[in-house]
């Protein structure tokens, strides 16, 4: 069956609500709507990550304030100069978890540690160097030279600065990277939603190309991505959020295809 093609009915605002029931919509993405409408399923979900980021930075911030200061409040003046590392307590100097009275950080400017590997710490600081393990379940480490931290005076005030800034920083150096991790994983299954689609194109009798199919996925997408972003927004726990979120889109799919099914010729009403 061939079908028109005409300026678009409906904005892609619009298509945010009227996704929801509206058959003239489905009926306008698959005869007026040019390409994969990839950019509409980046707007949806940047719409829902910047809630999730928001979530993410008050964890984040939480964290800071009931666990960190445990920590940060035990650690001494540490001097760096010209890559050298001193203190003025006595050598070694243990931050501990005292949850567990286990230690998670050494300081020994004097050479009698040289490794964590006989220390349950995540940590070592030397005269020269940083020790950090890179998993507690391991003996892996990586070393730090302190050489091209140049010259600095380390308290525990500069490090509360420091992580008011990492927080502050944080969600927004991770929300391109968390959009775009997101992005190629709903396109993939945008993809594998339109060969569902393909069945269910069959089952109404009628014909529809696969990019329109494409389409069709996408904007289903949309009741599954407010629905996790309204979530967001509430802060409340999203169990088996992905598989529910993708159940509903081929749902939604299904009545896409359904409303297609219907004589083209019948005109569609735009939106007010």
């Amino acid at each position: 069956m061939q079908v028109n093609k005409h300026a678009r009915t409906f904005t892609l605002f619009q298509s945010l609500y009227l996704s929801f029931f509206s058959r003239p919509l489905y009926r306008d993405i698959r005869r007026n709507w040019k390409g994969l409408g990839l950019p509409y399923l980046l707007l949806i979900l940047m719409i829902y990550w910047v809630p999730e980021m928001m979530h993410i930075k008050n964890i984040i911030s939480e964290f800071i304030a009931d666990e960190v200061p445990q920590y940060v409040d035990q650690v001494p003046t540490i001097t760096i100069v010209g890559g050298k590392a001193s203190i003025k307590e006595s050598d070694p100097f243990y931050v501990y978890d005292k949850k567990n009275n286990r230690p998670v950080a050494i300081i020994d400017t004097s050479g009698q540690i040289l490794s964590l590997d006989n220390s349950p710490a995540m940590a070592l600081l030397t005269r020269d160097s940083l020790i950090i393990r890179q998993d507690r379940d391991t003996k892996e480490t990586r070393s730090l030279s302190l050489s091209d931290l140049g010259d600095i005076t380390i308290t525990s005030r500069l490090i509360y600065n420091w992580l008011e800034v990492f927080k502050d920083l944080f969600a927004i150096v991770l929300f391109p990277f968390a959009l775009l991790i997101s992005f190629f994983f709903h396109i993939a299954q945008t993809l594998l939603l339109a060969v569902l689609g393909g069945s269910f194109a069959k089952y109404f009798n009628v014909q529809i190309d696969f990019k329109s199919l494409v389409r069709l996925s996408v904007v289903a997408f949309t009741p599954a991505i407010m629905l996790e972003t309204a979530h967001a927004v509430v802060d409340i726990y999203y169990p088996y959020s992905s598989l529910f979120s993708f159940l509903i889109t081929s749902g939604y799919l299904f009545y896409a295809v359904g409303c297609n099914s219907e004589e083209t010729a019948i005109p569609i009403k735009k939106a007010p």
